[in-house]
């Protein structure tokens, strides 16, 4: 009797030090890391409607100078990961592979690197086409991870903005603000036509219209980056559209309703 129960006591004390051991394990492996999928953006969907998620899709490719950037600091923020790892299913796509390629066509990827937020059924809910620093990056799955704000994507806008639109003069550029994270990769083989409502000259002042028009539409709103000569600029453009002329209708109703002067591009 007493032999049997010493018998069950180790097999005990040892089930507890391989529990603790495999526990040590699971905690080290990818500590600090961003748990990316290795999978498709379908698996992802499946998980996200099984957890009740929003999917984080990060297009990216090796040669990509601000994607490489984000990977060794934005990523690297313990905030962000936190953020990502318990409030997101979190996919990077690779579009130099057959998938990310697909995914590059179907969702009309054209700068690099671009972050898409989507739901279960893979409708974009959110779509940033620059760089972010970690502070960007946390600003934005806070805002995503509310409830509120898990909204999708319409061609439509807020017809009870609750102030009305302002604009902000630009800034000269600082030429110490120059880096190579804030070059994109500019693919002009797909049409997508934007209300752009503003230039600026540093991108603190960008991402604060952003931000605003944020508020008062349901349009995605991204900030682009590009070259005038040798200055780095921040173009501030809203909506999605597939033709030129939802686009100026668009515009007109900008112009007419909220006073937002812009163009189309």
């Amino acid at each position: 009797m007493n032999s049997n129960l010493e018998t069950v006591k180790r097999a005990v004390v040892l089930l507890l030090l391989l529990f603790t051991s495999l526990t040590v394990a699971i905690a080290s492996v990818g500590d600090g890391d961003i748990n990316f999928l290795n999978s498709n953006i379908e698996d992802a969907k499946h998980s996200a409607s099984t957890e009740g998620k929003l999917v984080f899709v990060n297009f990216y490719a090796r040669w990509c100078t601000p994607c490489n950037w984000m990977d060794e600091t934005t990523f690297k923020d313990k905030t962000v990961v936190e953020l990502l790892n318990n409030n997101f299913i979190a996919v990077k796509m690779n579009i130099d592979e057959k998938e990310g390629f697909e995914m590059k066509k179907q969702y009309e990827i054209r700068y690099l690197p671009t972050v898409l937020i989507l739901n279960s059924k893979g409708q974009v809910v959110d779509r940033i086409e620059e760089t972010l620093t970690s502070a960007d990056l946390v600003q934005l799955l806070d805002r995503q991870n509310s409830v509120g704000n898990k909204r999708i994507i319409v061609n439509g806008f807020n017809a009870s903005p609750t102030e009305k639109q302002f604009t902000y003069e630009a800034e000269y550029y600082n030429s110490s603000m120059a880096s190579t994270e804030y070059i994109n990769f500019k693919d002009s083989n797909i049409s997508v036509f934007r209300v752009q409502t503003g230039v600026y000259e540093t991108y603190a002042r960008a991402t604060k219209m952003a931000a605003h028009l944020r508020e008062l539409f349901l349009e995605g709103v991204v900030v682009i980056n590009d070259y005038k000569g040798d200055k780095l600029l921040f173009r501030v453009k809203l909506g999605q559209f597939a033709t030129l002329e939802e686009a100026e209708s668009f515009r007109e109703i900008l112009a007419e309703e909220f006073d937002i002067k812009g163009i189309v591009n």
